[in-house]
């Protein structure tokens, strides 16, 4: 059959870990870009994949409004043993410059060249960008 896309969580990691750094159905899709420089901060990339076995091979992207790619990921691998096996990845991005923050913005993961899932992002500005990826003590 196939392997399916469980959940994916694509979040700005301040924002993350300070939600309690798990991964739940209120969770937003948010990055956060920096209003002066037009850069993102630290964000992750959150996903599980399920319902299968045997090996596959996984990739993601992110596209700006009219489908101009702005990110892609590097091809996985991953192995499924079993069908009751969630494979829980997790990619770290920082530094990614994007020309505005608006909607549109949609993350696409594939499964061996093949879209399986779409991802509605929100990108917002902020002056001086998300706050510091290490929650403070």
């Amino acid at each position: 059959m196939g392997v399916r896309l469980r959940y994916a969580k694509v979040i700005d990691q301040y924002l993350f870990y300070s939600q309690g750094g798990r991964v739940h159905p209120g969770l937003s899709n948010k990055i956060v870009v920096n209003e002066e420089a037009g850069r993102a901060g630290a964000f992750l990339v959150l996903r599980g994949w399920g319902d299968g076995h045997g090996t596959f091979t996984e990739q993601w992207r992110i596209e700006a409004r009219g489908g101009a790619i702005v990110y892609e990921s590097v091809p996985r691998e991953l192995h499924i043993a079993t069908t009751e096996h969630v494979e829980r990845l997790q990619d770290e991005v920082a530094d990614l410059v994007l020309d505005d923050a608006a909607d549109g913005y949609r993350a696409i993961f594939s499964i061996d060249e093949r879209v399986v899932a779409r991802v509605e992002l929100e990108v917002r500005a902020e002056v001086g960008g998300s706050t510091p990826t290490e929650p403070q003590a």
